[in-house]
Parts: C-alpha cells; sequence; structure tokens
C-alpha cells in the first residue's frame, strides 16, 4: 500500500502513533502486522450502533466486503484477539494468535467491551476511535479477489 497508495498508506498509519511497536509484531507463520491483511469478523451494522451509542459515530461512508473464509486458503489465516487488563489504566492488550478455525472466529464475532469502553473515552476525551482496537482480527497472507463479492453498506 506504501508504494501503489501512498496518501492512504499515510493517513492509515497515523493511527499507529501511539503504538509503533504493534507494527512490528509478528504473526505466527504469516509475518509482520504490516505484511497481512487485516479483516473483522464483527458485523459492520454491529460496529456502528455501538460508535452511534457512544457518540463517536461520524456519519462515515462505510462500504465493507463480505468475505467468505472457506473462500480463502486457510492455511494463510490466523485468528487474533486482544487480552486487556485494568482499562482505562492499561491501554495496552496482549496479542493472542490462534490458527484459524471457524469455531474460533464465530466464538469473537462481536465487539469486547473493552472496545465500546474505548469508544465512551473516546467521546468523553473529543478523539476519534480507532473502530477495531482491541476486537478480534482475522489476519490473511495473501491477495483477496474482490470483483465479485457482496459489498454491505452502513
Amino acid at each position: 500500500m506504501k508504494q501503489k497508495m501512498p496518501e492512504v498508506f499515510e493517513f492509515q498509519n497515523k493511527k499507529y502513533d501511539w503504538r509503533r511497536e504493534v507494527q512490528e509484531t509478528v504473526v505466527p507463520g504469516l509475518g509482520k502486522w504490516n505484511d497481512v491483511i487485516h479483516l473483522t469478523p464483527i458485523e459492520p451494522f454491529e460496529t456502528v450502533k455501538e460508535l452511534k451509542e457512544a457518540g463517536v459515530w461520524k456519519k462515515w461512508n462505510w462500504k465493507a466486503y463480505k468475505i467468505n473464509p472457506n473462500d480463502l486458503d486457510q492455511s494463510k489465516l490466523v485468528i487474533m484477539t486482544s487480552e486487556i487488563n485494568n482499562y482505562p489504566d492499561n491501554k495496552h492488550s496482549i496479542l493472542h494468535f490462534e490458527p484459524f478455525s471457524i469455531k474460533l472466529l464465530k466464538e469473537n464475532s462481536h465487539l469486547p467491551d473493552v472496545t465500546k469502553l474505548y469508544y465512551r473515552d473516546c467521546k468523553k476525551k473529543n478523539k476519534n476511535p480507532l473502530i477495531y482496537v482491541y476486537a478480534t482480527h482475522v489476519l490473511y497472507k495473501g491477495t483477496i479477489d474482490t470483483t465479485n463479492l457482496e459489498i454491505v453498506e452502513v
């Protein structure tokens, strides 16, 4: 992305200003954080609902691809969950990486409570939230053909 879309890269890279160390994270079996595609199992409508309830929804024009994980090379998928203790005093999470499974995906397909608290903290501090901080990510090492994928608009 850095070479193909430098302005998008710069905008997205700013999210890591307070947590640069995350970009050096090695995803077991896949490479570095920036070498993989970050996906979420969380429905966009759930995310928007929580952002609205917290008062931080900015009426973004959201579009998301609906991707069936069975259409991807499962050996190149990893599920990343976050563990955080004593939020908001401690804002840094411990990342856990697990081999992909549909069962684990379904168990982690909702926004965690700590993310909802984080949204409310952003409202109090008048800050734009990182949308999926502390939430489960599905990480993929490869390319995804989006030509025939359904697009969900929120």
